[in-house]
């Protein structure tokens, strides 16, 4: 019963893997943003719960005119009971 549980649980394993191979890649970046894009040190801003959260701020501040481009990583932190989206702002 184990070995079939096992062998239950590896084909899940594979699936998923199969499943995120496929999955679509991100559209290019616009040619104006592609300098901005390429700078190598992004200023973190903030950590967020919420995908939604992170996103409100990095346009509002995008908006204001202060930054040209943000992007809202999620990482999970060794230590950290949860993930959350960091907001990282480019100039």
């Amino acid at each position: 019963m184990r070995r079939v549980r096992t062998a239950v649980a590896l084909a899940f394993v594979g699936a998923a893997l199969l499943v995120g191979v496929g999955a679509p890649a991100q559209a290019a970046v616009p040619a104006e943003g592609r300098a901005v894009a390429s700078n190598p040190s992004p200023y973190p801003f903030g950590s967020y719960y919420t995908l939604e959260a992170c996103r409100y701020f990095g346009d509002s501040l995008v908006a204001g005119g202060a930054w040209r481009y943000y992007n809202c990583w999620y990482e999970w932190r060794s230590g950290e009971p949860q993930g959350y989206y960091y907001l990282y702002m480019y100039n």
